[in-house]
């Protein structure tokens, strides 16, 4: 009976399979059929996907109230009604309703299958009977790559291929009247019903107790790794990869056809079957990482030897192909299920899966759309290149982090879970101090994101508009104009009505300016656009720097004010993709400032369940919730705390901005002021604001070359920054911001120099250039780009913290609106080697002042700052 239920469930993993395979030929079949466009292909495919982020989040709460059994019955009915809708359907709108159906029911079954079957297994063979499922996938993927070669040349053959989803879902309705219901899920009821309790609200029976939260992390980062390891990329590269190798052994297939692939995968998969239980779980999860990481470095030097020597680099490429394929079936494709359904805590398990399911689909709904970018052999080994990188950084990540369950029964797992969550309690736990500052940091993403994707637009717009240097530093410079506004505004704003609430009123404007410039008629209507996005970023950036302070522990301050930082680099890495993405569309700047949209309005969503600022709340005198926000944060002496707040201010009264100008708070302006400068006239905005106009300067003309250089920028920065994250608060502030300042003063002197030499565009003292911008830029985000922004959320009293953070980025403002106005001009007429010298100087004095007036803020709370200036 127990393989027989296994059998059962996992034709659910079948039909998952079948329709996340089926998508990709039948929909582009539907669509090329009905003369639409790749955008409609992209409406319907987005309609699965947020169909399965739905379902799973729903199944995982819904299968904790009514049972495992009967959500496997719902989705079987589901997925007939998905597949035979979209098989009769008449028009674009209609199938995309019928595979959002589908998507809820690929999302219900991805968290509920594999639930239910660790669940009835024995510890000794729970791992292989979890991976049937993956098996199951595996093999619905297969018949997916079979129908869409059988029907490839059929007129209509897409609506048979949709309409055969609902031949093993009728099987899997009917069959599931065998199943019984979960024994694990017949306890927890009769426990629930013993002791009148739900299961809801307090101790480990939440998704955000200890060792939920726990548990969520490591199987959100489990399927991060998975998807952002280059599976989708691959796969959809797969075909044009292997076009000059021939796997048809006779069979009829032709060239670059992935049912071979299909076949691999399926192979591994009943590998990892007999090996899971055997050699465990991590020992394969481990393999897995080393043997992607290879076949990807192997596809990419294929591809990059491909384009002098095409035979023997596509055999090297679809070599590496396979091999990726085979490592991750063996591991990365099962075990972060089979680890989702043994460590999540019994008691909201459904809940918690639901959650981890719905990770996988937001993950894949991320990474699916870089699939796109890179058409060329170059552009695509650099991608797996990276994407080899992050496989090698998930296996020291996971060698460390990742717990062996093999034969354990899931009662043990969750006492051990829950006895190592007791002994964290217990020393104190920082978590949320991190969770919440990555939520609220998520802003710095659109921030990046605005500021990359309008360097990238410009050039676009001025092909499409025929812009001159004076109208392209306009468009850049209103985005600083409201930018300026926006920072002078906030810290009045935010003193007003609170840290939380001003920083939930930018979504709005994010939303209405991304469309707003997305529509603009005229280079007017496209200012005022930009200036609204402006805006919206400079309330936002200082406010948040000023929550994350508020929040932080001084030990750990430093750290979590530069994430910020790195959601900003991840945000400009997403822009240059997107870049790349539309640069060949017709006004493909009008969706390249659209795409951040969606973004925007997720930003709003995850403020939601933010708490205020204690400090800003003792402030207001509301010290009851104060110390209601303190117990959030886990923080062991509240009492203590609370008085340090009110210590810390102790006649400075309500704060405004004619204290700013005290003899005392004088010094402290000057310093924020000059950061600031500093920050904009080092050097970093002429690559922020103008990197592919710098490109095109060295010789570096064509668009596509220009974004994906600037593009790699973008990831050294995004590198740098997440370094910086681990010494920021061990080295110390000082000793980071002067010698930055000094080291990034050569790497521009040597800039002056060799663009001196430089005779041919693109040549070797090009390429030089770029690399020494490389190492400016990772020398910013190293040093000045973190700590200029830290010290500045941190020197100012809890009186003045609102005006003072305002005034410093307000200045920033000003000072990038005018080097943005004036830097087409500078390089026109001075040119680019005197212009670097000029940064270089700058960055000298810069140095000299701060070593001699710039205090140390490392492991001092707020309050000994602000105790330093008034004694000093």
């Amino acid at each position: 009976m127990l393989h027989l239920s296994v059998a059962i469930a996992s034709l659910g993993g079948l039909l998952f399979g079948y329709e996340t395979g089926v998508a990709a030929g039948a929909l582009q079949q539907a669509v090329g059929g009905w003369g639409l466009d790749r955008f409609a292909l992209l409406l319907v495919s987005t309609g699965t996907l947020v169909g399965a982020l739905f379902g799973a989040l729903v199944s995982g709460w819904l299968s904790d109230r009514i049972g495992r059994r009967d959500v496997i019955m719902a989705t079987a009915a589901l997925f007939t009604l998905g597949a035979f809708s979209g098989a009769v359907a008449p028009s674009i709108e209609v199938l995309f309703v019928a595979r959002l159906i589908v998507g809820v029911a690929v999302g219900a079954m991805s968290a509920v299958g594999p639930t239910y079957i660790a669940e009835i297994a024995p510890a000794r063979s729970r791992g292989a009977l979890v991976t049937a499922f993956q098996l199951a996938i595996t093999l619905g993927v297969l018949l997916a790559y079979g129908a869409d070669e059988f029907f490839y040349d059929v007129p209509g053959g897409w609506r048979t291929m949709l309409g055969l989803g609902a031949a093993p879902a009728l099987l899997l309705a009917g069959a599931a009247l065998l199943l019984r219901e979960s024994p694990l899920w017949l306890d927890l009821q009769d426990a629930q019903e013993r002791s009148g309790s739900h299961g809801e609200g307090t101790g480990e029976a939440s998704p955000f107790s200890i060792q939920g939260r726990q548990a969520l992390l490591l199987c959100v980062g489990l399927f991060f790794f998975q998807q952002f390891v280059g599976i989708n990329t691959l796969l959809y590269f797969a075909p044009s990869i292997m076009e000059g190798v021939d796997f048809s052994l006779g069979g009829g297939l032709l060239a670059g056809d992935a049912l071979p692939l299909g076949i691999v995968n399926v192979l591994a998969t009943i590998c990892a079957i007999g090996l899971i239980d055997r050699v465990g779980r991590r020992p394969l999860l481990l393999a897995s990482f080393i043997g992607s990481a290879a076949g990807l470095a192997l596809a990419g030097a294929g591809l990059a030897f491909s384009v002098s020597e095409p035979g023997p680099g596509q055999a090297m490429a679809a070599a590496g192909v396979f091999l990726f394929v085979a490592s991750f079936a063996i591991g990365l494709g099962p075990i972060p299920w089979v680890t989702a359904v043994e460590i999540c805590p019994i008691r909201i398990r459904g809940m918690a899966i639901g959650l981890v399911a719905a990770s996988h689909w937001l993950f894949d709904g991320i990474a699916s759309p870089i699939s796109l970018v890179g058409a060329d052999e170059p552009t695509r080994a650099g991608i797996f290149a990276v994407y080899a990188g992050i496989a090698v950084t998930g296996f020291f990540l996971f060698r460390r982090a990742f717990p062996e369950c093999k034969g354990l029964a899931l009662a043990t797992i969750d006492a051990r879970a829950a006895a190592a969550a007791a002994a964290m309690r217990a020393r104190g736990s920082l978590f949320v101090h991190y969770a919440v500052t990555a939520l609220v940091t998520t802003g710095g993403l659109l921030n990046g994101f605005n500021f990359a994707i309008t360097a990238a637009a410009i050039v676009l717009l001025a092909r499409d508009w025929g812009l001159g240097s004076f109208e392209q530093g306009a468009v850049v410079s209103t985005l600083v104009l409201g930018l300026a506004v926006g920072s002078f505004l906030a810290g009045g704003l935010a003193d007003r009505f609170g840290r939380r609430y001003l920083l939930m009123s930018t979504a709005a404007l994010f939303v209405a300016g991304a469309f707003l410039s997305a529509l603009a008629p005229s280079l007017i209507a496209l200012l005022v656009a930009r200036a609204a996005v402006g805006l919206a970023i400079g309330i936002a950036s200082p406010t948040t720097g000023i929550y994350v302070a508020e929040i932080s522990p001084s030990a750990i301050r430093g750290r979590l004010l530069s994430f910020e930082a790195a959601t900003y680099g991840a945000g400009a890495i997403l822009a240059y993709c997107v870049g790349i993405w539309f640069e060949a569309t017709p006004e493909g700047w009008r969706y390249m400032f659209a795409f951040i949209a969606v973004p925007s309005t997720i930003y709003g969503l995850l403020l939601l369940p933010l708490p205020e600022s204690p400090r800003w709340l003792a402030m207001q005198g509301r010290h009851a919730a104060a110390r209601r926000v303190l117990r959030q944060f886990d923080e062991r002496d509240v009492d203590h705390v609370l008085a340090e707040m009110e210590t810390g201010q102790p006649e400075e009264g309500g704060g405004s901005w004619r204290q700013l100008a005290s003899r005392v708070n004088r010094p402290i302006v000057v310093l924020g002021v000059t950061l600031m400068f500093l920050i904009v006239f080092c050097g970093w905005d002429m690559v922020l604001f103008y990197a592919p106009t710098l490109l095109d300067e060295i010789g570096f003309e064509d668009t596509t070359v220009n974004f994906v250089t600037t593009l790699g920028l973008s990831v050294v920065f995004l590198v740098a920054t997440l370094i910086s994250l681990g010494i920021v608060d061990q080295v110390g502030r000082k000793p980071l911001v002067v010698s930055g300042l000094v080291l990034m003063s050569g790497c521009l002197a040597l800039l002056s120099l060799l663009h001196g030499s430089a005779a041919e565009p693109g040549g070797v003292a090009a390429w030089a250039m770029v690399a020494v911008l490389a190492v400016f830029v990772a020398v910013f985000a190293l040093t000045l780009g973190q700590v200029g922004e830290i010290v500045v959320a941190e020197i100012f009293p809890q009186a003045i913290r609102g005006p003072g953070t305002s005034l410093s980025h307000g200045m920033r403002s000003l000072f990038a609106f005018a080097f943005t106005l004036t830097f087409p001009f500078v390089i026109d007429t001075a040119g680019l080697g005197l212009t670097f010298l000029s940064y270089a100087i700058i960055n000298i004095l810069g140095a000299a002042y701060l070593f001699r007036y710039m205090p140390e803020t490392r492991n001092k709370t707020l309050e000994d700052i602000a105790r330093y200036w008034r004694e000093r």
